[in-house]
Formats: structure tokens, C-alpha cells, sequence
């Protein structure tokens, strides 16, 4: 168990994952730096880092905007954080930036949530220096799962590719979602109707790919039996491979604008 953590902005992500860890003893106790009047929390909230009590952090979560790591690190005495582990939430952010802004040799890791960890069920790419230790990263990873599932990939530029298929994917699919929706109602079904049966199928077809050894092809070719309506469906979806070809395109921008989102370049 971590005994005393400290986050650097306690947003949607950040609380999701604090709360989350407080709530499944995890971690015993959270200061969180929040400027927001923030409301109904396990942790302690704090306005700025000069407020912080006056205590030695084994975990530091950084889950401000890029742009503020720096100054929202700098307000902590450095004593405070001297044998702590760091971790980023912050997407894009490479471990030659982060470095420079923790103590001298301490353990950094990048992780990239995404949105579903604030329901327990999201996915989270992880990725460490060369200081984090196997205890560490066993602790780490205890963190993440608590909020989903959690993988370690082996370069840090990987972390760029599951930015793009899994940090931002949970869009991709409320975007599908909305559309199948808005086909539905077309065809003449209340909207209530159209959403629900858009969510609930979304959810039920999730649920089929989850399950161990699950073949997405295979899952696809027995709901398309042969000249009904969802091979119908399918021939539209899959003319020229169209629907593919923009998947990659649309992933390939989101990874090339991950790069770019590095301060360091």
C-alpha cells in the first residue's frame, strides 16, 4: 500500500484515479493540488502546493496540463518529494521532459488512461524509466488495474501508437454510436429508442470481444449470415475497404499529433 500520495491536479482524470485508489485501499491517504472548488472527495484538497502539509510523498501524479507540470512541481519543497515515485497522465509527454522536473534519479513512468477509468473499466498504456525498480512497477500496475486494465508496452514510442487507438479511441466509438443512433432514427425510431439500442449493442458487442480468446473477424462473421441484412450492412462498410482506410487514417493523425504534443519535440 502507498501511505501518502500527492497529486498535482485533481480533475476528472485525477480524481477518477485517486478515488478510485482510496476506495480500494490502494493508497491510504491523498493531498491533491486543485485550484477548482472541488467537492464530495476522499482526498485532502489543497489551493496551491505552498498549502501542503508538511509531508514526504511516495507517489506523485501528474495530471495537469503539460504546460504547468513545471511550476506546479517547482512549488513543492524538494525534500517532500526526494524518494518518491512520479507518475504522468499527461499524453504526449516524453520522459526527456519529465525528467528534468523530478529530483535526480528519481523513477518517472508515462502512463496514457483514457476516459472509461472514471467507471472502473478504461485502458491504460505504461511505460517506465530505467529506475523503476519490479516492485515498482508491480505497484503501478495494482494502481491501473483498480481502474481497468493496464499493459506495460516495451518502447516508449509505443505509448504514441496506444494514444491513438485507446486514449482517443473511446471517441472513435461514441462517434459510431451517434451515428448509428441518428440512422435509427431515420428509419423512423424515437430517439430514445435509436440511443439506447445504439448504447446497449455497443455495450453487448464489448462485452463479446472482452471475453478470453475472442476473434473480432469471427465475431463479426457469425452475426453476417449470407445475403441477410447484416451482409447487407457489412458490403457498405467494407466497399474498397473504405471504413478500414479511414480507421488508419484517422489513427495515424491522432498518433502524429500525439508526437507533437511533446514539449521537448
Amino acid at each position: 500500500m502507498v501511505k501518502h500520495a500527492l497529486f498535482l491536479g485533481y480533475g476528472r482524470m485525477g480524481s477518477a484515479l485517486g478515488e478510485a485508489w482510496l476506495q480500494a485501499g490502494l493508497v491510504q491517504h491523498i493531498d491533491a493540488v486543485d485550484p477548482g472548488n472541488i467537492q464530495g472527495m476522499q482526498a485532502s484538497l489543497y489551493p496551491a502546493g505552498q498549502a501542503l502539509p508538511a509531508t514526504d510523498y511516495e507517489l506523485v501524479v501528474i495530471a495537469v496540463k503539460p504546460a504547468l507540470a513545471q511550476a506546479a512541481l517547482q512549488a513543492i519543497p524538494p525534500a517532500r518529494l526526494a524518494r518518491a515515485c512520479f507518475i504522468s497522465v499527461m499524453a504526449g509527454v516524453s520522459l526527456r521532459t519529465l525528467e528534468p522536473l523530478a529530483p535526480a534519479a528519481a523513477p518517472v513512468i508515462r502512463t496514457m488512461p483514457n476516459t472509461p477509468v472514471i467507471i472502473g473499466q478504461g485502458c491504460t498504456g505504461l511505460y517506465a524509466n530505467n529506475r523503476v525498480n519490479p516492485a515498482l512497477k508491480n505497484m503501478v500496475s495494482a494502481l491501473f488495474s483498480a481502474v481497468g486494465t493496464a499493459c506495460w508496452v516495451e518502447t516508449e514510442d509505443q505509448l504514441h501508437a496506444v494514444t491513438a487507438i485507446s486514449g482517443s479511441g473511446p471517441a472513435y466509438y461514441h462517434l459510431f454510436s451517434e451515428a448509428l443512433a441518428q440512422a435509427g432514427m431515420k428509419l423512423g425510431l424515437p430517439p430514445d429508442i435509436a440511443n439506447m439500442l445504439a448504447a446497449r449493442t455497443a455495450l453487448g458487442a464489448a462485452s463479446l470481444q472482452c471475453q478470453q480468446h475472442a476473434d473480432f473477424a469471427a465475431l463479426r462473421q457469425a452475426v453476417t449470415s449470407p445475403n441477410g441484412t447484416t451482409h447487407a450492412a457489412i458490403q457498405i462498410f467494407e466497399q474498397d475497404e473504405q471504413l478500414r482506410h479511414l480507421v488508419d487514417r484517422a489513427a495515424m493523425q491522432a498518433h502524429t499529433r500525439s508526437r507533437e504534443l511533446d514539449p521537448a519535440g
